[in-house]
Order: structure tokens, then sequence, then C-alpha cells
């Protein structure tokens, strides 16, 4: 009988301290992992990312690097190279050069607060379907789900889905979205 009460006061010492030195390595790996993570805002997130050159390099020519710096909370729909790659070239290389296009184009990918998907994805149950997300370009982006993903839509109709979400940053959330929004242009009436 001791030898059993031994040998099962032994096995449980041992899976406590496994239990012990498991949730001490878990905790070093949080404590580790995620202040790095957090630390770095917006910008060195998608400036630390292949996919994000293009709106990295906008974001930059349309001199708007101060503001994705800032304290936030920010939430940016990033759109990926291949997004911007979507864009006729002719078209995107004139979005590049006009640099106020560019930055209400860029502004118009982000909106204030913090949109992580929990947080979005009730907004868009309580609106029955909907959520309209007003953006640093004064426009709206609505924000519905398809097929299970998160759909956003601009102002012309076009879509755009998130491809990647909550990805934390000092500042804000990023979520990756595979196409560009575009705000409506500006049209001047002509002179009669």
């Amino acid at each position: 009988m001791k030898k059993i009460l031994f040998a099962f006061s032994s096995t449980a010492f041992f899976m406590i301290a496994s239990i012990v030195t498991v949730k001490a390595q878990d905790s070093t790996m949080k404590a580790e992992v995620m202040p790095a993570a957090v630390q770095q805002d917006i910008v060195d997130i998608a400036g630390g990312s292949p996919e994000h050159t293009m709106l990295v390099k906008a974001i930059t020519d349309a001199n708007l690097t101060k503001v994705f710096k800032m304290n936030g909370p920010y939430t940016v729909f990033a759109p990926t190279n291949a997004a911007f790659e979507k864009i006729p070239e002719s078209d995107r290389t004139k979005l590049m050069k006009n640099k106020g296009e560019l930055a209400k184009t860029i502004k118009y990918h982000v909106v204030g607060g913090n949109w992580n998907s929990t947080t979005l994805m009730a907004a868009i149950k309580q609106g029955n379907g909907v959520v309209e997300l007003p953006t640093l370009a004064g426009s709206k982006l609505k924000a519905t789900v398809e097929e299970g993903k998160v759909k956003l839509t601009d102002e012309n109709g076009n879509a755009l889905y998130v491809t990647n979400a909550d990805i934390m940053a000092s500042n804000g959330v990023i979520h990756i979205v595979d196409a560009v929004a575009m705000p409506m242009q500006q049209v001047t009436a002509a002179k009669k």
C-alpha cells in the first residue's frame, strides 16, 4: 500500500511540476512576444511586411507617416501590393503622382477607434447586417458579412474583403484587405 501511495504521490508531484513549468514557459513567452509586437505602430508593422511595400510608399508619398504614427487608436484596412496592382497601371500612376488624391485614398482606409474583428462583427449584427464606418477621409465604408468574411463597400460600390484580421499595433489594429477602396471623385460642374 505504501508503494502504491508513494507512486501515486510521485506521479501527482511530477504532473503538478510539469503543469507549473508549462504555465511559467507560456507566461514567459507571452511576456517576451506580446510587448514587442504591440510596441510597433501601424507604420512599423506595415513597413515590415513585404506584401505592403506599395501601401508604405503611398503613406510616405502622401506625407501621412506622422498621422499613422500618432497614438490613435486607429483601425487600418491595409491593401496589399496585389490589391494596388488591381488598379489599372495608368490610373495607379496618376494616383501616386497626385498627392492630394493619394492622401484622400489612403485616409479612406483608416477608421478612428479600435475596430477589432469582434467589435466589427458585433456592430454589423447590431446594425441588422450592416454598419457604416466613418473614415479619416470624411467618407464612409459600408461593412457587411458575405460568406463568413467581412466585406467593405466603398462609395463607388467596389467591394474589398478582409483576408487577415486583428494584427495588433501600439496605436490600433490592422486588417489586411484584397482591394483598394476608392473615395468618390469630386466632380466640378462645367461652366456654361
